[in-house]
């Protein structure tokens, strides 16, 4: 069982009338804790497996379309190109399994016993299905209403996390032939100017806001 739903629906999701913590046990118990567990028969074990992989299925699916629905209405002027690499810079494991830490999902999931051993990449692999299976659980507390989801997904981590990929673009080594349209992002964003050491600010300064 998680260690303190309470603290999950208050702290992690701010969600604390959550009225299905069913859901929420299941989203935060990973396969490989569900294996190690002994006092279990095999069947049991293989029903709360499927459980956790059918939220994180549905919690994928949902937040792909979160995703692609708010950057089309915010950044469409920004070009279809640019919109798919944002779109796959988000819905990439690394990512996942940021907004999961940033969540502090990984102090209140039951990840298994060999977590603390894995390489950072299987880490991360297994944290962003645990937030996948979290956006899964969401949806469904919130019967199933897009809406609702958008909201919470945009407030709590997609709006943040557009915002810093598109204002750590520029970066000192960067190739100002593939860079320059960046500027038009700030424009559209209204983003305060970027820091002194910006290759593109020292060759291009820009007036003060």
């Amino acid at each position: 069982m998680c260690s303190n739903i309470e603290a999950v629906k208050k702290v992690s999701i701010a969600i604390p009338q959550f009225q299905h913590p069913e859901l929420l046990e299941i989203a935060l118990t990973h396969p490989n804790h569900i294996y190690d567990q002994t006092n279990i028969i095999r069947s049991q074990q293989k029903e709360r497996v499927l459980e956790h992989q059918g939220l994180a299925n549905l919690g994928y699916v949902v937040f792909g379309r979160i995703v692609s629905r708010y950057l089309s209405n915010n950044f469409l002027s920004l070009g279809q190109a640019t919109l798919t690499i944002i779109e796959s810079d988000l819905v990439s494991r690394k990512m996942l399994s940021e907004f999961a830490r940033n969540l502090k999902l990984r102090h209140f999931s039951l990840l298994g016993k060999s977590y603390k051993w894995k390489h950072k990449s299987e880490q991360d692999k297994i944290l962003s299905q645990i937030f996948e299976a979290l956006i899964g659980a969401i949806y469904l507390e919130f019967d199933r209403d897009l809406e609702r989801t958008y909201h919470w997904l945009v407030k709590h981590c997609i709006a943040k996390a557009v915002n810093h990929i598109l204002t750590t673009a520029f970066k000192d080594d960067s190739d100002l032939e593939t860079d320059f349209q960046l500027i038009d992002w700030i424009e559209v964003l209204k983003l305060p100017l970027l820091n002194q050491n910006s290759l593109y600010r020292k060759n291009n300064p820009l007036p003060e806001c």
